[in-house]
């Protein structure tokens, strides 16, 4: 190519705020308030919810602490997910592509997150207990209580909501991640408001506050029977460690939680002679315990199992895709995620049963499914090529030829019987 001359450039790059019409902005906006109000229905987020629950029931009648634990989580939640916005814009400018859960696809975040989740169960059943002394977050974490620990609940819902994609939060991020900084920031603000607005009510709506019980001695029983969510949503995450590093990497995030509890229960313990003794050996075996994050990180990304995955999915590739297009054949694309929820809900209930199979064969429709666990830049593009920000995503791409459809994030059987030509 010749060597191009500044003159030549144009005065202003394009932007995708050029042409914005206000009820562009609006809808973005309010898909993403809508979108985040819903995240508190999902599987990943309810745990998490357990907890705030009981901090505003340990709140009993008085209006005051109500309306304090909801603004100290909603602050949480705010800030975290400006914090991720930030992270998107930071990670575009410098030329990443990512997507919504991007974090989830790093095996030493999904780790780290394992060894919070067991934190907070230990805590929750009285293993363990941080004094006043580290600013209260060990009693935010035990008792919910307090500014810190309904600040770190709003953190925590966050991190754990990013699994999870609600319908209307598809378009909300889309356009969030390529609009310009500020309006990419209030798209974020108005999903993590939707996140909050439950506790927000609850706070400030004497009416609703009243549907929550009184405290009693109930609460105590309550939280130790919230740490076997927690455990649970562990072995889940440990479960998405072993598809993005196999079982060794499992192995050693076990034997590092085990060594990691043993230290917080000996810090727990009050009844040590020599407890200088006993906090320093307590702090080493914290530390023994987190080296097998570092472990972790350095697993090697395990041979992938060919290209025929289970049930018949032929693994995606942009030249197979094309390959059976230029055939005139049928392609239903599975874009999923081991660590998205709904993509497994919708790989469960619809995607796995016999009425799927049969209106594939019906339509002559081959069922594609790329896998997006871990970073694939040739994923990352069909994302992008169909304005998705993360999975799940579901494209049919029609026998003899037209122009693919892309359908909705929560899936049923008639959604995809019509869109493959079946219906009954």
């Amino acid at each position: 190519l010749p060597q191009g001359t500044a003159d030549a450039l144009p005065e202003t790059a394009p932007t995708p705020a050029a042409g914005l019409s206000l009820w562009t902005l609006f809808a973005a906006l309010g898909g993403a308030l809508v979108g985040g109000l819903i995240l508190n229905l999902m599987p990943c987020v309810l745990p998490v919810l357990s907890l705030k629950a009981l901090g505003l029931a340990a709140s009993g009648e008085s209006r005051e602490k109500a309306r304090a634990h909801a603004l100290w989580y909603t602050a949480g939640v705010l800030a975290t997910f400006a914090l991720v916005g930030l992270a998107v814009i930071g990670l575009r400018a410098a030329g990443q592509a990512l997507g919504w859960g991007f974090q989830l696809q790093q095996p030493i975040f999904v780790a780290a997150l394992a060894y919070v989740m067991v934190g907070i169960g230990l805590s929750l059943s009285g293993v363990f207990s941080i004094g006043a002394g580290v600013a209260g977050v060990g009693q935010g974490l035990t008792q919910k209580s307090g500014p810190a620990g309904d600040f770190f609940t709003g953190v925590l819902a966050v991190v754990v909501a990013s699994p999870c994609t609600a319908p209307f939060m598809g378009t909300a991020l889309a356009f969030a991640f390529a609009a310009p900084t500020a309006l990419a920031i209030a798209v974020f603000l108005a999903l993590g408001l939707g996140l909050a607005l439950p506790f927000l009510l609850i706070g400030f709506v004497p009416a609703f506050a009243r549907l929550l019980p009184r405290p009693g001695a109930w609460m105590d029983g309550f939280k130790q029977a919230m740490a076997f969510p927690m455990y649970l949503t562990a072995v889940w995450l440990l479960w998405v460690l072993g598809k993005q590093r196999g079982i060794d990497a499992v192995a050693l995030a076990l034997a590092g939680l085990t060594i990691f509890a043993m230290g917080l229960w000996l810090h727990g313990r009050n009844t040590l002679a020599r407890r200088r003794l006993a906090s320093a050996f307590a702090a080493a075996l914290l530390v023994l315990g987190l080296y097998g994050l570092v472990l972790v990180a350095r697993q090697p990304v395990p041979a992938p199992a060919g290209e025929v995955q289970a049930g018949d999915a032929v693994a995606y590739s942009a030249e197979r895709l094309a390959a059976l297009r230029a055939e005139g054949t049928g392609v239903f694309v599975n874009m999923t995620a081991d660590w998205c929820v709904t993509c497994k809900a919708n790989e469960r209930t619809v995607l796995s049963g016999e009425a799927f199979r049969d209106a594939l064969d019906a339509s002559g429709t081959v069922y594609m499914k790329g896998d997006w666990t871990n970073v694939d830049p040739a994923i990352t593009a069909f994302l992008q090529e169909h304005g998705a920000v993360g999975v799940p995503l579901y494209v049919v791409y029609p026998a003899g030829g037209g122009q693919p459809r892309v359908l909705p994030l929560v899936l049923s059987e008639g959604i995809v019987q019509e869109a493959l030509g079946v219906a009954p």
